[in-house]
């Protein structure tokens, strides 16, 4: 048996325009297209806004209660309607989307969601009247939303908009039907220490002072877990490499980590101060000096 547009929105016969919106709205937040894009939402979007588009129009309307009053089809009115056998129906997925850095990427990590989970209502058990009357407690609508956190864990060495799926923490299934899915889109930012990955190797730029690089000393470098310290020797030359080991890519097998590779490279101070500017003149004396003894 159809449904008049009333079971449609589920509201009175008698329900005036301010209510018939205020459904609207509601009805609106579930199954519009950019909420939920499953089928059955498809269906239900086009029966609402048909619905209405005759009972906020005066004359259609009017209309349409006459014909509805005269029709040998007689249809259930919402403060009647009693309980009906219904097919499974399966929850609709839900899809969220989480950001994670470049070191969490590589190592996994967890990150909490919250989301809007539909759930069948709980006094009306979805068929949207109770004694008689529409549900109090989910106001017609057969379900009531509920704002959940799940912990979501994220593997180790993720990429960029991978697809996590949580089987059946979706929206709720109706009528028996199985729970929907939860997705998670990860997406990966960029990281803003010169860290890199090739081959399950990670490299690493580090910049350094013409002091340090003539001079030598322990200079701090970052790796996937932290900060770590290495003693440059005096007289290193720019692109000069050093190896750090189990400071890498964690093997998940063998339960150890990989190794970095460091590249020096050596940088030229942006601004000098006088005094600094004639201590290189005087280097530059110097080393004049040493070029005309051939000692170099």
């Amino acid at each position: 048996m159809l449904k008049s547009y009333y079971e449609i929105l589920n509201i009175s016969p008698n329900a005036s325009k301010s209510e018939i919106k205020k459904q609207y709205k509601k009805l609106a937040k579930m199954y519009h297209p950019d909420i939920n894009s499953s089928l059955e939402a498809e269906i239900r979007f086009k029966e609402i806004n048909k619905a209405i588009e005759v009972l906020l129009d005066d004359e259609k309307r009017k209309n349409y209660d006459a014909l509805r009053e005269n029709s040998k089809t007689t249809y259930k009115e919402p403060y009647q309607t009693q309980k009906e056998k219904h097919n499974p129906i399966h929850g609709e997925d839900i899809t969220v989307n989480v950001k994670i850095d470049f070191q969490e990427a590589i190592l996994g990590t967890y990150r909490v969601v919250n989301i809007n989970h539909s759930t069948l209502c709980p006094k009306c058990q979805g068929q949207k009247f109770a004694n008689g009357l529409k549900c109090p407690v989910c106001d017609g609508l057969g379900e009531i939303t509920q704002n959940r956190k799940i912990t979501v864990k994220i593997p180790p060495s993720i990429k960029n908009h991978s697809k996590l799926r949580l089987k059946g923490e979706g929206h709720e299934g109706k009528y028996g039907g199985k729970n929907g899915n939860l997705y998670v889109i990860v997406e990966v930012e960029k990281s803003s220490d010169d860290l890199t990955i090739n081959n399950g190797t990670v490299y690493y730029n580090k910049y350094i002072s013409p002091y340090t690089a003539i001079l030598g000393g322990d200079v701090k470098v970052a790796t996937l877990w932290g900060e770590a310290t290495i003693k440059i020797p005096p007289l290193t030359k720019s692109f000069q490499s050093f190896k750090l080991m189990d400071v890498g890519v964690l093997n998940e097998k063998t339960n150890k980590k990989g190794e970095e590779i460091v590249k020096i490279i050596i940088q030229i101070p942006s601004d000098l101060t006088d005094e600094e500017y004639r201590l290189y003149e005087k280097l530059q004396e110097i080393n004049l000096k040493k070029k005309n003894a051939g000692i170099i």
